[in-house]
């Protein structure tokens, strides 16, 4: 499909990096037509990001490096470390984007990035974009930002966030809740769900996926999570889970966020902790799991969250026991969705022994509805059709 009013160079502003995890941002800049050359850029670190994570050291002169192929039509850059607290105060976060700008103006120059759609991530980056030479202009909001924690100023953040959405041409959110809080700013706003690599975890349905050899010992059921351990994932229900559950196996798979406590989890004989994993990897953990669990806390931040790991649980097939949130109300014919801890505990037994092939095939038809195949075609053809509107003086 040609979309005739879309710049064919793009720089995306990303709020993480290439790799290792794959999010929202590389599924949708892969997923680009291949004539399309992408500028995706990193978000750098403060000079003190090292003293709260060690495995951040690195990004510290990864600026020096330059850029680097990923794909054929793929750059990466990463910037260099930025001062603290730039989401607290406006004048540190334009004295930021200033720096930043620098390099990164000379970096779409070597690159031949000239009059780009800029599709950025980043809450905070309207000063930059203000500095840089574009044709058009996407604010991409997967997240409430203003509500994480760490060195955040909510007030500050939220209008740095406000100014950036009424000076784009177009809005994308991820959940209804960003919809009702961002549409106000931008009448060219759209609600566009996250979706799902749905080849890859559908994979875990067919006969010649293996289970991965470093699990083939554990106590079954499996009763498994996928995604990062961060402060968000509620790990006293996993906890309860495990100690409920004596016979069978409560199994992680992720890395573990920096300064996430999980000793108290790592002391039960049943809890196991395998790491993070390629994405190719995934389907051959998921192919063990007996249940998928899907354990957020209860937040701002949460209730306006449309999670991947859902979406890949879909796909899979596999039963899915989750939290009460807004992003999987929709979905409550085919997965067990659960107001309370009792009901989170009772669920996963139900989903133990009740569930059917006629619920799992729906599972895996809501799933092929939800990739990112499709989420893309979806989003490229509303930004084609606004910025064509925009030529005509819509």
């Amino acid at each position: 499909m040609e979309y005739r009013n879309i710049p064919r160079k793009v720089i995306c502003i990303s709020s993480i990096d290439w790799f290792p995890i794959p999010t929202r941002k590389q599924q949708v800049m892969s997923r680009l037509p291949k004539d399309y050359d992408v500028l995706y850029i990193e978000p750098p670190i403060t000079l003190i990001s090292p003293l709260k994570d060690r495995g951040m050291t690195f990004k510290l002169t990864e600026f020096l490096k330059g850029t680097k192929k990923v794909k054929e039509n793929i750059t990466v850059y990463c910037p260099p470390p930025i001062l603290p607290f730039g989401n607290m105060y406006p004048w540190i976060n334009r004295l930021n984007q200033w720096w930043q700008s620098l390099f990164i103006k000379r970096v779409m120059k070597e690159n031949n990035m000239n009059n780009p759609l800029i599709w950025t991530y980043m809450p905070n980056s309207l000063e930059l974009v203000k500095r840089l030479e574009y044709q058009a202009l996407i604010y991409d909001c997967v997240d409430e930002h203003s509500e994480y924690k760490g060195f955040i100023r909510k007030e500050a953040l939220l209008e740095m966030e406000k100014a950036l959405a009424e000076s784009c041409d177009l809005v994308f959110v991820t959940a209804e809740g960003l919809y009702e809080s961002k549409r106000g700013y931008n009448p060219h706003t759209y609600c566009i769900p996250n979706g799902v690599n749905f080849e890859l975890f559908n994979a875990v349905d067919q006969e010649h996926t293996a289970i991965a050899e470093e699990i083939e010992h554990l106590q079954k059921p499996i009763i498994g999570f996928v995604g990062v351990i961060q402060e968000w994932i509620d790990l006293k229900l996993i906890h309860r889970i495990a100690k409920e559950n004596p016979d069978g196996t409560v199994l992680m798979v992720g890395p573990v966020g920096a300064g996430i406590d999980v000793e108290p989890l790592k002391s039960l004989p049943n809890v196991c902790f395998v790491g993070g994993k390629k994405p190719e990897e995934l389907p051959h953990y998921i192919k063990a799991f007996d249940v998928c669990i899907n354990p957020f806390r209860k937040s701002n931040l949460t209730k306006n969250v449309s999670p991947l790991k859902f979406y890949e649980y879909l796909a899979t097939g596999k039963p899915i026991v989750t939290v009460d949130m807004p992003a999987v109300q929709s979905f409550g014919d085919c997965v067990m969705i659960s107001k309370d801890e009792d009901e989170f505990l009772e669920n996963i037994g139900q989903a133990l022994r009740q569930d059917n092939d006629g619920l799992k095939q729906k599972r895996i038809e809501k799933g092929r509805e939800s990739s990112w195949d499709k989420k893309v075609v979806e989003i490229l053809q509303i930004i084609d059709e606004r910025l064509g509107g925009k030529k005509h003086g819509k």
